[in-house]
Formats: structure tokens, C-alpha cells, sequence
């Protein structure tokens, strides 16, 4: 593919993940791949690496190759609803661990890629009171499996700005918050997160701004996630991810860096 051609939107990138995994659990390869379907390898590989955005036809002649029961026409369908309605998009796991740097502020809680399963499983439960103990426990492993992957090898550049407040959830059992810091503070130490803190005397903060995540993507836009809008909403529009970006920056401005060995994440 030529240098000059435009890629498709990051959300491509999850759909291409999905062909190239259930190409491996086949057990074939591109050339292999290639000769049941009557397609190029090129082609093949750039559907894998959404360097393209297919065509239908495309997605079924892959899927009845791999057996895949329509699944990866389904999720096709999906990526594609989802780039024309990105309010709608439900999944900012899976884009999250496809990004090459996660940029986010929060104002009460830690992060979720950041969270030790306990504090997870505090913030959680009564945020959701309708869920069993079994559907929470569910989501901790989401969140497990999240904070797994971007804080693993290969994972991407990870901030984090956060309201003072975050360290000090009066709700969450003081242990438990104490573990989190600790925890905060390793990762800083490892160099696999940068973290910084507003101080409750600055006149901004995610309390102003609401609680977003800034997404960035090699050689493709930046996407937004707002937490504060009702089910979350990811912007894609390239004014609302300027306009987050003017926040980010901003908030930089009065942002205080964290080591280690500050106070904030001390375990007392």
C-alpha cells in the first residue's frame, strides 16, 4: 500500500485483530488463506492490519473459508455501524488495546487499565447495585484482562492526570485503597505509566472538565472517550478531539508529576 493512501479508522483495527486470530486458530496460513478464498495475500494482509476497509463480499468469502458461522460478517457489520455512529460504539477495550499511547484524567477513581483487582471490584459494585455478585466479577475480569494487555510488552504509553480525590476514595475500604496506591506506585517505578496529580487548589480539573480518555493511533486519527455523557461517548469528530485535546493540554499545564516516592502514593 502506498505511503500517500489514507487508512481507515482506528476502529478497523479490532475487526483486523478478529480475522487474523481466527485465520491462526485455524491453523492456516496467509498463503493457505489465500488459496481458499481466491484472494491475494496482500489484500488478506491488509485486512488483518486495517490497512483497508473491505468489502462484504470480502468479509463472507473469509468467513465460510474459516468456518466462522458468519461471526466475522457480524463483527464487520458492527465495525462499520460503529464508524458511521461512533456514539454508539460499545467496546473501548478492544480500541485501547490497539492504540500506541492511552492518555487519560479522572476525578474520583483510578483508571480501569490501572486497577488492582480489589479496588476494581469496590469501584465497581455500586456503581452497578442491579448486577449479581457473578456479573461483577465479570466485569473485574474485563478490567483485569484491559489493564493486562496495556501494561504488558508491547502495550502503549500510558498517562494518567487525576484529581487528588482519586487517591482518596472515602468509599473504598482504606486496605484496599492502600493496595492501589502501592500498586500506582510500582507501575510508576517499572517506567509503565506516568502519572500526575491536580492539586485540589487548582481552578481546573477533571471535576471541570469531566472524565475523558484521549486515544492515539499510528498514522490514523485520535479518538476521545467522554465517561461523563451517560453510557460513555466516543468522539471522533475532529473538532471534539481538538477541543479534547485543548483540555488535555491544559490540564498538563497545572498537572504535578508524581514518583514513586510521593506522598500521595505512600501506603500510609
Amino acid at each position: 500500500m502506498g505511503s500517500n493512501m489514507v487508512l481507515p479508522s482506528a476502529m478497523w483495527l479490532p475487526f483486523g485483530t478478529r480475522v487474523l486470530n481466527a485465520r491462526s486458530d485455524k491453523g492456516l496460513s496467509l498463503v493457505e488463506l489465500a488459496a481458499s478464498t481466491g484472494v491475494g495475500g496482500d489484500k488478506l494482509r491488509d485486512v488483518e492490519a486495517a490497512r483497508c476497509r473491505p468489502a462484504r463480499s470480502l468479509v463472507e468469502r473469509i468467513d465460510t473459508a474459516l468456518g466462522g458461522g458468519s461471526r466475522l460478517v457480524e463483527a464487520w457489520a458492527v465495525t462499520l455501524q460503529a464508524e458511521a455512529f461512533p456514539d454508539e460504539f460499545g467496546d473501548l477495550g478492544e480500541l485501547t488495546v490497539h492504540a500506541t499511547r492511552v492518555w487519560e484524567t479522572r476525578a474520583e477513581t483510578v483508571p480501569s487499565f490501572l486497577r488492582t483487582r480489589e479496588y476494581s471490584r469496590a469501584v465497581l459494585r455500586p456503581r452497578w447495585p442491579g448486577l449479581s455478585d457473578k456479573e461483577v466479577e465479570a466485569l473485574v475480569d474485563e478490567e483485569m484482562y484491559l489493564r493486562a494487555v496495556v501494561t504488558g510488552p508491547g502495550g502503549p504509553a500510558l498517562r494518567a492526570v487525576l484529581a487528588e480525590s482519586a487517591f482518596q476514595d472515602p468509599e473504598v475500604d482504606p486496605g484496599v485503597l492502600r493496595a492501589q496506591r502501592c500498586f500506582l506506585a510500582d507501575l510508576v517505578e517499572a517506567g509503565i505509566v506516568s502519572l500526575a496529580v491536580i492539586p485540589e487548589t487548582s481552578p481546573r480539573g477533571p471535576a471541570q472538565s469531566g472524565d475523558f480518555r484521549f486515544l492515539e493511533f499510528h498514522a490514523r486519527p485520535g479518538m476521545a472517550y467522554a465517561f461523563a455523557a451517560e453510557g460513555g461517548e466516543l468522539l471522533t469528530d475532529i473538532d471534539h478531539v481538538e477541543r479534547c485535546c485543548l483540555i488535555r493540554d491544559a490540564l498538563e499545564d497545572v498537572a504535578v508529576e508524581l514518583t514513586p516516592d510521593s506522598a500521595l502514593l505512600a501506603a500510609e
